[in-house]
């Protein structure tokens, strides 16, 4: 008989730990800073979207580069997949509180600004909701299109080619409008390919510590499906240390005033802290770590880079939109926590039904079958 990650008893409490989460963070911003509360809840909401919409950029690799580990970390995939309709609801208070976020939206910001004015043909608000909405309806269109796939065993490299595209494209544009855009003076070409490199680095940290942790015994993994695994974690990791540090060097070299000043808080204050966490935990650690071939081939210490990674992907997500707007150096509000709380509860609570629906307990592959049995095998448990 198998377990359960968290008994069911005390999964149906996250719905409303969450929602009184929410409620307690909204109810400190009436009662205080309004554009902080919002702050805490944009990093919360960016974190878990990245998740979500990450997951979608790891299902399509899989079949469009071939391989046994995406079968294996398939359920964890599918089940973060089904909290995008859940991230959709969520973006409603960014939207209607996108006066008090971006600075953009002001008409005196604008009259005293000529560079706001000259990007006012992309940062208007009825445009920024039409692309807002436009990107989840992408994402949904995309799960949608490639579970039906699933479903009836179609080619699947021909669904994930132009997925991939699409998540490519709408997360490069999100990134921009969600993130950047909250500093509209700085910007960044690799910005976009940094945060969309950070989602997927989330998304399969987060499927491969539940891989790797899993407790049920019947979901044990072959040493060397860990190793592509860890093989996969790895290149996340050195994709996402390369674009961070390119688009600093690049920033650092130029010296332009609008460039430094992102960098500046998150720097020259206590912020930098920050910075040195994600440049360990987020870099060298888990990279020294996936260079041993026999940590890559250990469940615990796959699970140990996993949770790492996972935790640096909040950091960061934390690092790129707070600091700018407590440039007094690193500063903690009650806000930050119970978004975290209350959004990653109600993601958590769909997280782990959907895993319980798409795990596949009853069929667990030989070490040395071919990915094509493996295939067959896991889409008839699918169903």
């Amino acid at each position: 008989m198998t377990r359960d990650w968290l008994p069911r008893r005390f999964e149906w409490l996250l719905p409303p730990v969450g929602v009184l989460a929410l409620v307690g963070c909204l109810l400190l911003g009436l009662r205080g800073d309004m554009h902080q509360t919002l702050l805490s809840y944009l990093f919360a909401f960016v974190f878990f979207t990245g998740l979500s919409v990450g997951s979608l950029a790891v299902a399509m690799i899989q079949p469009l580069t071939g391989g046994a580990w995406g079968w294996y970390i398939r359920p964890q995939v599918l089940a973060a997949l089904r909290t995008l309709p859940l991230m959709a609801l969520l973006v409603i208070p960014i939207l209607c509180g996108m006066h008090e976020l971006y600075v953009w939206t002001h008409a005196d910001a604008l009259a005293h600004d000529e560079l706001l004015r000259k990007q006012t043909w992309w940062l208007t608000s009825t445009f920024f909701v039409i692309r807002t909405v436009g990107y989840f309806v992408l994402w949904l269109l995309v799960w949608f299109v490639f579970a039906r796939g699933l479903r009836r065993n179609a080619r699947m490299s021909a669904i994930a080619a132009p997925g991939a595209i699409v998540y490519a494209l709408t997360t490069l544009m999100a990134a921009f409008d969600w993130i950047s855009s909250l500093t509209p003076h700085w910007h960044s070409d690799t910005f976009g390919m940094l945060v969309a490199t950070g989602w997927m680095l989330g998304a399969a940290a987060l499927a491969v510590l539940c891989a790797a942790c899993s407790p049920h015994e019947e979901d044990r993994h072959p040493p060397h499906l860990l190793h592509d695994l860890g093989t996969l974690l790895c290149m996340f990791v050195l994709g996402w240390a390369y674009l961070a540090f390119m688009q600093y060097l690049t920033i650092w070299v130029a010296d332009l005033p609008a460039e430094n000043a992102w960098y500046i808080p998150r720097t020259l204050t206590t912020w930098r802290w920050f910075a040195w966490f994600l440049i360990a935990f987020e870099f060298a650690i888990p990279f020294a770590m996936l260079l041993s071939r026999r940590a890559k081939r250990s469940r615990a210490a796959m699970g140990t880079v996993a949770g790492m990674l996972l935790a640096a992907n909040l950091v960061y997500a934390f690092w790129l939109v707070v600091p700018g707007f407590r440039p007094g150096g690193f500063a903690l509000r009650w806000t930050d926590l119970l978004a975290v709380l209350g959004i990653g509860a109600l993601w958590f609570c769909i997280y782990l039904c959907g895993l319980r629906v798409t795990r596949v307990a009853a069929v667990r592959p030989d070490a040395d079958e071919p990915a094509p049995v493996v295939r067959r095998r896991v889409e008839r448990a699918d169903g």
